[in-house]
C-alpha cells in the first residue's frame, strides 16, 4: 500500500507546487489567456490560503472532482497574473425536486472587499496549462496528459516567462522539476507526512 501512495505522490508532485493529491481527477481552476479560456493543473491561490487561514468562507459541500472547495479563475493582465473571482460550491434546493443539486458562489468580494481583481504576489511558481487534445485520461488528480501544455512562470504574480510545449518536451520538464524538488525540505517533509498517513492507517 505505502508503495501505491507513494508512487501517486511522485506522479503529482512534480506538476503541482504546493500540492494535492487526490484519488480522483479533480476541476482545476479556471485561466482566461489571450482570448480563451483553460482549465489549469495548479493551485495558486493555496499559498495564499495558507498564510491567510479562514480567509476562504466555508463550502456547504464537498465534491469528489473538487476537492478544495472552491474554483478561482485567473488571468494574464500586462504581464501580471490576476485573480479575478472565487467561487465555493454551494448545495440549490428546488421546489419540487427530491435532493439538492449543487452551483458554484463567487465570494470574491467577501475575501476582497471592493476588490474586483487581485495580483496574486504571493504566488511563486509554474502554472501548468493543458491544451489541445487529451493524449491519456488518468482518473486521478491533475494526472491526464494532453498533446501540448502552455507553462507560465510567475514570480510574486509577474509573468516571467510563457512558453508552450508538446507532451514529450513537457515530461522532460516534469522530470526535470521534480529532480530538483526532491532536494528540498518541502519534498522531505510531504513525504514524511504520506509515510505518517500510511503508518497511521495501518494501526
Amino acid at each position: 500500500m505505502i508503495r501505491r501512495v507513494l508512487a501517486t505522490f511522485l506522479l503529482v508532485a512534480v506538476m503541482f507546487f504546493p500540492l494535492f493529491v487526490f484519488a480522483t481527477a479533480q476541476r482545476g481552476d479556471i485561466l482566461l489567456l489571450k482570448g480563451k479560456q483553460y482549465f489549469i493543473y495548479t493551485n495558486p491561490l493555496r499559498a495564499y490560503l495558507v498564510k491567510n487561514p479562514g480567509k476562504l468562507p466555508k463550502s456547504e459541500v464537498i465534491s469528489s472532482s473538487n476537492w478544495r472547495g472552491y474554483v478561482a479563475t485567473w488571468a494574464v493582465q500586462d504581464g501580471r497574473f490576476v485573480l479575478t473571482d472565487i467561487s465555493i460550491l454551494q448545495s440549490v434546493h428546488k421546489p419540487g425536486e427530491a435532493g439538492f443539486s449543487t452551483e458554484l458562489r463567487s465570494v470574491m468580494l467577501e475575501m476582497f472587499p471592493e476588490q474586483m481583481e487581485v495580483v496574486a504576489d504571493w504566488f511563486t511558481g509554474q502554472v501548468i496549462v493543458p491544451d489541445g487534445k487529451l493524449v491519456n485520461y488518468v482518473h486521478m488528480g491533475y494526472a491526464s496528459t494532453y498533446e501540448k501544455y502552455i507553462i507560465l512562470t510567475v514570480k510574486n504574480g509577474v509573468v516571467i516567462r510563457d512558453w508552450t510545449a508538446d507532451t514529450a518536451a513537457f515530461i522532460r520538464f516534469r522530470d526535470a522539476q521534480f529532480a530538483a524538488y526532491k532536494k528540498t525540505d518541502a519534498y522531505r517533509a510531504a513525504l514524511d507526512e504520506i509515510t505518517q498517513e500510511e503508518v497511521r492507517r495501518r494501526a
